[in-house]
């Protein structure tokens, strides 16, 4: 990742305030509630460098609470402030495992933890060398073996926006963007990236009203996080989410 897109939220911050001081009423008939609170579950199998990120095969799955206030509210659009808590977010990342296989002076074999990192590279060598001193030769081979870890993570984003473009029938087309954090148990996407990192998302979808108070959303959203180099290593992950949503109003 190169920089993170402050404009972005500074320009959720400054609509937001804007809004609030327009804040109207809803117009009759209009289905949904002025404060809705959602459940959510979100899958990704891949990343790729849809934004910013560089790191690859990354997978994703979290679920969540949602909470949305509608400060604008007419026939052409109901725009809403939203905010996102992720109390589950589970990553599954590609991880490589060092071993070294001794076969001389002695047969022992020593493996090392599993370590993320951004893109794993299977591979081997054999060695062989003799200690000039002693004339003791020490001899083996060295192995990376790829294979996935799983770390657990959670996220909250306090800036965020929801937009619904109103029709005749219940299925409304919808865009939303949040922006806030994601801290997790260890640093990801590599042993050198950090455990806390910045978290843009935005997507659209469709919203189906069950219900003048509820509704079923289904959306496809483009997730980017990084440490914004505030770490030795930053890659940055793209994930491409398939977000649902039940959303429940009062």
């Amino acid at each position: 990742m190169t920089r993170w897109p402050a404009g972005l939220f500074a320009g959720v911050v400054v609509l937001t305030v804007a809004a609030t001081l327009q804040a109207q009423t809803a117009r009759p008939g209009l289905p949904g509630s002025r404060n809705t609170f959602g459940v959510t579950a979100e899958y990704s199998n891949d990343s790729s460098r849809i934004l910013m990120g560089t790191a690859v095969n990354v997978k994703l799955g979290a679920v969540g609470l949602q909470y949305q206030r509608r400060l604008i509210a007419n026939r052409h659009l109901v725009w809403s402030y939203a905010m996102e808590f992720r109390p589950v977010i589970l990553e599954s990342i590609p991880a490589v495992t060092y071993t070294t296989a001794y076969t001389l002076p002695i047969a022992v074999t020593i493996t090392g933890s599993p370590q993320v990192t951004p893109k794993c590279v299977a591979s081997s060598e054999s060695f062989q060398f003799t200690d000039l001193k002693t004339g003791v030769v020490t001899a083996g081979s060295f192995y990376a073996r790829c294979g996935r870890q799983t770390i657990y993570a959670q996220g909250f984003s306090p800036f965020g926006m929801k937009l619904n473009l109103p029709t005749r029938s219940r299925l409304q087309p919808t865009f939303s963007s949040y922006e806030g954090y994601i801290f997790s148990t260890q640093p990801v996407p590599s042993v050198n990236s950090g455990s806390f990192n910045f978290d843009f998302e935005i997507g659209a979808g469709l919203e189906y009203y069950r219900s003048p108070r509820s509704s079923v959303r289904l959306e496809y959203q483009v997730q980017h996080f990084s440490n914004h180099n505030t770490a030795n290593s930053n890659p940055g992950v793209d994930n491409g989410l398939l977000k649902l949503t039940y959303s429940f109003g009062r």
